[in-house]
């Protein structure tokens, strides 16, 4: 029997806003069936009943290079049956570009992709003038911008096992990113309010051994400053497509920036294309 083209994996740790909605956008790109949740000790119900398959961990404090091993070492014995394996956070959406394929599954079915492809990470916003999200529909019904960011252009889509280092920006030893036609949309920025209750989560399960994680900046510190930071962003069209010179060049700083492992920031905001709507 020939293996299924992509298993997706993500951990989760009482996830109630976001984990919802991303079952609903991996349901519809690989099938339930095929999508993984690690769940670290979740009590809050919102692993129970989900359709996909999870695995139970007891609750432990959270040790990002633990995560990352055991991760690793669970994405690893997916190849049993899988031919790639894509892993993401319960905040990130991954969508290859709607003018090439549909769904994911075509990565399985092409030869030239690299062992290790890095996704295009962008950081969906909430703009001053749009209003309250509604997450029961489409997020990119009600959002026009995102940020390109080259921490969240992740090394995730593997085709065998890979040694991540912490938070999965990048892998262990030198790599340079090799970029396709897939894109990552963080969603945890999508909207104020999300973000300031996730915050206060991220607060009372900071990570050990980081001193200075952003998850223990208090949520109105972190709200106001995504507020200020967005109203003060020039806003850009960029078609985010093989080609377009100002994207070309992006992608080409941001694998200067992660090979260095010198995180870069993109100054601007780019309006999400059009072809992306209904896309996650």
């Amino acid at each position: 029997m020939d293996k299924k083209p992509l298993a997706v994996v993500t951990m989760a740790y009482n996830e109630t806003v976001l984990l919802p909605v991303w079952l609903r956008h991996y349901e519809r790109q690989v099938g339930l069936e095929h999508c993984y949740v690690i769940d670290h000790g979740s009590d809050d119900g919102s692993t129970r009943n989900i359709g996909a398959n999870v695995i139970r961990l007891p609750r432990t404090p959270m040790d990002e290079d633990a995560r990352a091993t055991t991760v690793r070492d669970f994405c690893s014995a997916l190849f049993l049956g899988y031919k790639r394996v894509l892993y993401t956070d319960a905040d990130e959406l991954v969508v290859p570009d709607p003018g090439v394929s549909p769904s994911l599954n075509y990565c399985a079915a092409t030869q030239n992709l690299p062992h290790v492809l890095t996704l295009f990470g962008v950081d969906v916003v909430h703009v001053a003038e749009e209003k309250h999200i509604d997450l029961s529909r489409p997020i990119s019904h009600q959002r026009q911008f995102a940020r390109p960011i080259s921490t969240l252009c992740k090394p995730t889509l593997i085709a065998g096992r890979t040694d991540w280092m912490h938070g999965f920006h990048c892998i262990t030893g030198d790599h340079r990113p090799n970029f396709g036609d897939i894109f990552l949309f963080h969603v945890a920025h999508c909207d104020i309010d999300i973000l300031y209750e996730r915050q206060k989560k991220r607060n009372a399960a900071a990570p050990i051994g980081i001193p200075h994680s952003h998850h223990t900046i208090t949520p109105d510190v972190f709200a106001d400053h995504m507020r200020s930071e967005v109203a003060l962003l020039p806003r850009r069209d960029v078609q985010m497509r093989r080609g377009e010179p100002h994207f070309e060049n992006t992608k080409l700083r941001f694998s200067d920036a992660i090979e260095r492992k010198d995180w870069s920031v993109e100054p601007d905001l780019w309006r999400i294309p059009a072809r992306f709507a209904g896309a996650f």
